[in-house]
């Protein structure tokens, strides 16, 4: 559980977390702004558009990733306000804080 008691892995298949997961590190180590069209070309194993809504609808809800509106998109990022994903995060621990 992170802080305030969300917990963005609860009720989450291993594939969705393991998505989750990749998709948070990936927007973290790129520091970049990402489409759903350009993160749907990284979510593993199915690349479904709506899924990887979902996950980013869960990362944002929990702060953990911030959101920008362009045109008719929104573009998501991990930025400095962002909280960590500390349980998905160990792999990069010490490295970033």
């Amino acid at each position: 559980m992170t802080k305030q008691g969300f917990s963005p892995a609860s009720g989450l298949t291993c594939d969705a977390k393991k998505a989750m997961r990749e998709l948070w590190l990936m927007l973290r180590q790129d520091g970049g702004w990402w489409s759903l069209d350009m993160l749907s070309g990284q979510w593993r194993p199915t690349g479904v558009l709506h899924g990887v809504q979902s996950v980013m609808d869960v990362l944002e809800a929990g702060g953990f990733v911030e959101s920008r509106g362009y045109s008719a998109s929104l573009a998501y990022a991990v930025t400095a306000s962002c909280k960590r994903l500390i349980e998905f995060d160990s792999a990069l621990s010490g490295e970033i804080d």
